[in-house]
């Protein structure tokens, strides 16, 4: 595993949620927490006001709680204190989760890949739930429904926040093991991801035991536990669901590759191939209902129209051309590019970045600083080719001093929020806050150069090369933006670069206007 590959996955993913780019997960994520974390201690009314908190979501689950399926006494059910009393507090938990599910799987504004992951959870929850009835009625199905939709958690997230990236790692998984895949891309597997990002959420050692790899020696024997059985019932379920949702699988095929499955599984489980397809007609079945509580038909959601193909032995449902999955053709890194394909690339990434920016300086009240500035450093990064890229901005105790406070890279993180830059230094840097200019030094080692390059900028190794952007609003400097590569590289500019770094910075100055005009609130 590559660890600064995985730290920055798991940052950026962090980033995302502490920003709340979220739809369900951050509500997931609570109930989950809350409810799971606060079994044994938490009241029924504090309960019913943590599943009441949106009014959407209460109107649903009572919805739902009513039916025969979950309230087969025909009790009325009003309140979210009265479906706990009637239902019980697992079956409300896995409700809220399983509604919170179907309802991203159908959301349109959502990625096809994260609409997927989205059924692909619940769909392994419910299958685990309607098969551990049949092989071990002992076992807690509450528990294994949300251990089994846990192990998908790592690939919602990748396939939420870092959807292109996802895209690459299933390409590559269809000429290697899929865990190597997703580490080549990502630095760490999703379920090890979905591991990280939980532990900390104070979940259940129940619930954690069954976010564990599940080695080979485990999958040879019976299970020695039922903390064990519930491992195995989850990593089996979420593999049959893999295979229902894999596109690649064809029609005539799908048989077979359940039957890999089972066989895997053979010496934890007695289970049928004809066990197995009944289980995902309930499944199928149940779904459908859960569409119809959040007032979603069936075939608005694709992942609902490739389960209903795969029990009823159909072709599958055609993804749209971004979301199909071909072998994956490494690209060119950009030094390796042709004049063309270096401009084509470095604008499609302008282009992303200037489009989210626009989109949020138009459409929020409210806009995060960080994230316009982590968007801005990604696409200059990513076009230009650099090791680093990060925002200097003036401190608020000091006005003369800025700190890196934005940016990746492993010299941004070595020196971030401290105040590096000062207008009375007279070093390069100094200079750009004087006379508001670009600085672009092609070889940190070229003559009187070394003199006025500050120590600081080589202590994550040696940088060769750096450009320093001033970014200025209404003839104020509020930024500066510095990117770097090391290795003896240089950063060379062409006409089409410039004219992007200086439409970025006035994309980057209107947003500041606005906020200094109190069009727009900055976080």
């Amino acid at each position: 595993m590559s660890n600064s590959l995985a730290n920055e996955t798991i940052s950026k993913i962090e980033e995302a949620l502490e920003e709340d780019r979220t739809t369900a997960i951050s509500e997931i994520i609570q109930i989950i927490q809350e409810l799971a974390g606060r079994a044994f201690s938490i009241s029924v009314p504090e309960l019913s006001q943590l599943i009441g908190r949106d009014p959407t979501i209460t109107a649903k689950l009572i919805s739902a709680a009513n039916t025969l399926g979950f309230n087969p006494s025909g009790t009325s059910i009003h309140t979210i204190s009265e479906a706990i009393q009637t239902v019980g507090f697992e079956k409300i938990r896995n409700l809220a989760i399983s509604l919170l599910l179907a309802e991203n799987a159908g959301q349109t504004l959502n990625t096809y890949e994260q609409r997927e992951m989205a059924a692909l959870s619940v769909c392994s929850g419910l299958l685990a739930q309607e098969l551990m009835q049949e092989m071990n009625p002992s076992i807690d199905t509450e528990l294994v429904f949300v251990c089994s939709s846990l192990r998908n958690y790592g690939k919602l997230l990748m396939s939420t926040f870092l959807v292109e990236q996802f895209r690459e790692a299933r390409s590559l998984a269809l000429e290697m093991d899929d865990d190597e895949a997703f580490r080549q891309v990502f630095g760490i597997t999703p379920l090890g991801l979905g591991r990280y990002l939980l532990k900390s959420t104070n979940l259940p050692r129940s619930i954690m035991a069954s976010l564990r790899e599940v080695s080979t020696e485990t999958l040879a024997r019976a299970a020695h536990s039922d903390e064990e059985e519930v491992l195995l019932a989850a990593e089996f379920c979420a593999r049959i669901s893999e295979a229902t949702f894999d596109n690649n699988i064809s029609t005539d095929r799908y048989n077979d590759a359940l039957m890999d499955v089972i066989t895997k599984f053979q010496c934890s489980f007695s289970v049928t191939l004809e066990s197995v397809n009944n289980a995902l007609v309930s499944v199928d079945n149940c779904i459908s209902q859960l569409n119809r509580v959040i007032g979603m038909r069936d075939d608005a959601s694709p992942s609902t129209m490739k389960l209903r193909a795969r029990v009823s032995g159909s072709a599958l449902p055609v993804p749209p051309p971004e979301a199909r999955i071909s072998p994956f053709k490494k690209p060119k890194r950009l030094w390796e590019m042709n004049a063309e394909e270096r401009e084509d690339y470095a604008e499609a990434q302008f282009q992303k970045a200037v489009d989210s920016i626009i989109n949020k300086r138009v459409h929020d009240e409210k806009v995060s600083l960080r994230e316009i500035y982590q968007t801005a450093s990604r696409a200059i990064m990513d076009g230009l080719m650099l090791e680093n890229c990060m925002v200097f901005v003036r401190e608020e105790y000091d006005p003369a001093s800025l700190s890196a406070r934005f940016g990746y890279g492993p010299l941004f993180e070595k020196i971030k929020n401290r105040p590096l830059i000062h207008s009375k230094k007279k070093d390069v840097f100094g200079i750009c806050l004087a006379r508001k200019e670009d600085i672009l030094i092609h070889d940190t080692e070229a003559g009187k150069i070394q003199t006025v390059i500050p120590d600081w900028i080589h202590s994550r190794g040696g940088t060769s090369s750096f450009v320093a952007l001033p970014t200025v609003s209404e003839g104020e400097l509020f930024a500066i933006i510095l990117g770097t590569v090391s290795g003896g590289r240089s950063i060379r500019l062409e006409e089409g670069d410039l004219r992007r770094l200086r439409l970025m910075r006035v994309h980057l100055a209107a947003v500041r206007k606005m906020a200094d005009h109190n069009e727009i609130r900055l976080l």
